[in-house]
């Protein structure tokens, strides 16, 4: 983990960065954990590991999501194969996100002095960080992760499923870019086999260009860094011979083949790689509006479900709602059918006392039967308002019963369309089953009505029925 950064201060010392570079799937994340471990500085606050990548990503949150909003504004993504010109046009729409990167660095990092940056979106947007790096004083040595593009598609079609032709020209893409702008800068190419099968010839290389040792070049670092730096790490081993016969996309065993001449420290032209850059601008200009059509159609589509989603979930709330009024409704029509009720029997009460006065008192008899008539006629008005009370509470309270059957019924469809693809199958295995299972009842009622102790017992079971008649 990076150390808590310290406040920056100002000071006129260049400092340097080196800045891990290449496709995503390349082993960017493994290289950026080796340097930190040879002694360079990680972001303060960066990614926690996920399934696809358990030992860390060792990257920045923040930078991720601010490369996102910077390819968002330029209409592209992470996976845009014709990402070449991404570089070019985010320069152009930099100025909103400069000072947010600035913060990113100020943050992260303070004023330590070799910092490690990685985020393969960078690759691309190569130009808007060397700006940030260069006014923050800060000098990048770029280390550019070379992974045969084969091992990275098998790679993103584990963890994402892009098919393997996609892949290819994403990670051709990626390494042009990352290639042809810096250029002009230190740099070192690194295979992925290299990095795990001799690591520390891979830090003298990164020595060599840095111009300084590492600080952290120790005997207990190397023991951190074997333990970390694994053959584990290697989930996908692309068949390099059989690449040629795959009908695959050329261009990228091209690029790849020049990726490889550059890390054994040779300079191969630069003309190879201009030429299928060349190529990938042709494929975009008769492929990329298709793409970008289809892309606005998906994203029109997740849009559509996402409204209806929230209809749905808007109709459940307004039941709920009209379930909560009902019960409020039903609550109260029972509060008055109670206090129907206690009228009733207290006029009950009175028609029984004054019957009992009229039963001692003989002289005002007929006057107090009069009485008794009345007050047993508000006494059955009031007993038949209770009843109709005890009916509308009971009305209501079905009304609740039915909305509430009706949330439930609509939870269970919602539920039901959405493991509907799951459960189909098992469904028609239980079904399945259950025929057979009737079927071989049947089979064995038939198999006893047919047998000789049927028949023999008939007598028995007839005697049996009238016993129980």
């Amino acid at each position: 983990m990076a150390g808590k950064a310290k406040p920056a201060t100002g000071t006129s010392t260049r400092r340097q960065a080196l800045v891990v570079g290449g496709m995503h799937r390349s082993g960017t994340s493994a290289m950026a954990r080796l340097l930190s471990l040879s002694g360079a500085t990680l972001p303060e606050r960066i990614m926690d590991p996920g399934p696809d990548n358990p030992l860390g990503y060792w990257e920045p949150w923040e930078m991720v999501a601010l490369n996102d909003q910077i390819l968002s504004a330029i209409d592209s993504r992470w996976d845009n194969v014709f990402a070449t010109k991404d570089n070019e046009r985010a320069w152009s729409a930099r100025l909103p996100f400069l000072a947010e990167a600035r913060q990113f660095l100020d943050h992260n990092f303070g004023d330590q002095d070799l910092l490690v940056i990685k985020d393969p979106r960078s690759s691309i947007l190569s130009g808007f960080w060397r700006h940030v790096l260069n006014e923050a004083a800060v000098d990048p040595v770029y280390v550019i992760m070379v992974r045969h593009p084969l091992e990275v598609a098998d790679s993103l079609l584990a963890r994402n499923g892009f098919p393997r032709e996609k892949s290819l020209m994403l990670w051709t893409s990626y390494m042009l870019a990352i290639e042809r702008d810096t250029r002009d800068a230190r740099r070192v190419f690194v295979t992925y086999s290299d990095m795990l099968n001799d690591w520390r010839g891979v830090l003298d290389r990164i020595e060599t260009v840095l111009q300084r040792p590492l600080p952290r070049r120790t005997p207990s670092a190397g023991i951190e860094i074997e333990r970390f730096l694994s053959k584990s790490h290697r989930h996908h081993e692309a068949d390099v011979a059989a690449f040629a016969q795959s009908g695959h996309w050329s261009g990228a065993q091209t690029v790849y083949d020049w990726m490889l001449e550059a890390a054994r420290g040779s300079t191969p032209p630069v003309r190879t790689l201009q030429d299928i850059e060349l190529e990938l601008d042709g494929f975009e200009r008769k492929f990329g509006p298709i793409l970008a059509e289809m892309r606005e159609e998906f994203l029109k589509g997740r849009s559509t479900e996402v409204e209806v989603t929230a209809a749905h979930s808007e109709l459940i709330n307004r039941w709920h709602a009209e379930a909560d009024h009902q019960t409020q409704q039903a609550d109260y029509w029972k509060r008055e059918a109670e206090v129907g009720s206690a009228k009733a029997e207290i006029l009950q009460e009175r028609v029984t006392l004054i019957e009992h006065q009229v039963t001692e008192a003989g002289d005002a008899i007929a006057a107090q039967a009069e009485l008794i008539k009345r007050w047993h006629a508000e006494a059955d008005t009031q007993t038949q308002q209770a009843a109709y009370w005890r009916r509308e509470a009971e009305a209501e309270r079905a009304k609740v019963e039915i909305l509430q059957e009706r949330l439930v019924l609509m939870e269970h469809q919602t539920m039901a369309m959405r493991g509907l693809s799951e459960t189909n199958a098992e469904l028609q295995a239980q079904m399945a089953h259950g025929v057979q299972q009737i079927q071989g009842l049947q089979t064995e009622v038939q198999a006893i009505m047919a047998s000789t102790s049927w028949r023999l017992t008939r007598p028995l079971r007839a005697v049996v029925r009238r016993l129980r008649r």
